[in-house]
């Protein structure tokens, strides 16, 4: 079944520091791990499948962006690239997203995803399919202190792809790495099957 932001806090005795909004202004100067939310309360799991709402307008950015996006070896159409996007939905998820703050602070690393136009290969193109989201500013972060944090990380999308629901993962194009929708590799060279090039550069 899926699993929530405080299971995962409890199954890797996470030490928690705060939730923000996303786009807040807030410090934290440790280093660490953050998960990012649908749900402000770290216990929620959706009761119903909730559908995913992808801004069009950012989708128009992305391929401007990134002008030799291919798709499957094709240049995508804006619908093309939709719906590609929604074949990594998890529908009964709340997790969208796990990251690390390993050689900067969470203010700083979670600051550089807030600031990463998605198309570009920096300061952090990790997750940036969130940015893709209608709803991006109602999401939440939550953030941990940990040592070791390329280790915790793993560990903890791991524990997530193991607890994705049979149903969801009937959904999900990629049979081989369940993860969260926003996450595209579990580690270097472990990557989701997207079908995407030159989608950043």
């Amino acid at each position: 079944m899926p699993i929530s932001v405080q299971k995962l806090e409890d199954t890797f005795q996470l030490k928690y520091l705060k939730s923000i909004k996303w786009g807040s202004t807030f410090v934290e100067n440790k280093n660490g791990v953050y998960i990012i939310s649908s749900s402000k309360d770290k216990d929620f799991l959706p009761k119903h499948d909730v559908e995913i709402v992808i801004n069009d307008k950012q989708i128009d950015l992305w391929l401007a962006n990134a002008p030799n996006i291919l798709l499957n070896e094709k240049t995508p159409s804006k619908t093309d690239l939709i719906n590609q996007l929604k074949n990594f939905w998890l529908p009964d998820e709340t997790i969208l997203y796990i990251g690390k703050a390993e050689k900067q602070t969470l203010s700083e690393r979670i600051g550089q995803f807030f600031n990463h136009k998605f198309g570009k290969k920096s300061p952090h193109k990790g997750g940036y399919w969130l940015k893709l989201l209608k709803n991006i500013n109602d999401l939440n972060i939550h953030l941990y202190e940990t040592k070791e944090s390329h280790i915790i990380e793993e560990e903890i999308l791991k524990k997530f792809i193991e607890q994705v629901s049979e149903p969801t993962k009937l959904k999900l194009i990629d049979k081989n790495l369940y993860l969260p929708f926003a996450n595209l590799q579990l580690r270097s060279g472990v990557i989701k099957s997207h079908g995407l090039k030159y989608h950043y550069q």
